[in-house]
């Protein structure tokens, strides 16, 4: 069985105990939020914090790419609508196989799409949407208008959930 989020979390050192209890009741009142959100909301988690989780909760690996070097023989492999469309960005290509940075790698629609569009078999890695949409702009010239707001657009498993923009973190914040 799956670890929850939240124990995730504390195991990680991320927030502590009471924290996830707090968040916890919150979200009885929100119906339909995920912790995560609300954790981020009240300012004990990072977007990062709550990408990193989710990735050790499904298994993907997480891979920061704010220092990574773009190959830009792979600059045309991906379509810019799907570039934009799932927030994903090609690295590195050997052979038939495609290793691509994505907002969302349980998004199997997005996967399958990829795959058809580049002829590759895709292996994802998963980083903050926010990391991937700035290198988007940087790179590709493209702005991710796509972005969901915290709550919208999210895939069944949430990594989306991880939100768009920061909020000041409160001193209760371990570091």
């Amino acid at each position: 069985m799956k670890k929850r989020i939240g124990e995730i979390l504390i195991e990680n050192g991320s927030i502590t105990s009471e924290q996830r209890k707090q968040a916890l009741e919150q979200q009885k009142k929100e119906a339909g939020k995920l912790l995560g959100q609300i954790l981020f909301e009240m300012g004990f988690v990072t977007e990062e914090d709550i990408v990193v989780a989710l990735a050790t909760q499904f298994n993907v690996p997480y891979l920061p790419i704010a220092n990574f070097t773009l190959n830009e023989e792979l600059d045309g492999l991906i379509p810019k609508q799907l570039i934009e469309k799932y927030i994903c960005i090609p690295l590195v290509r050997i052979g038939n196989l495609l290793t691509v940075v994505i907002a969302d790698p349980t998004n199997e629609d997005a996967i399958r799409e990829i795959e058809v569009a580049t002829k590759c078999k895709i292996q994802t890695f998963v980083a903050t949407t926010s990391e991937i949409a700035a290198i988007i702009q940087q790179h590709f010239n493209i702005i991710v208008s796509a972005v969901p707001k915290l709550g919208e657009g999210l895939s069944q498993v949430s990594f989306r959930s991880a939100v768009t923009q920061k909020p000041e973190l409160k001193s209760t914040h371990k570091t």
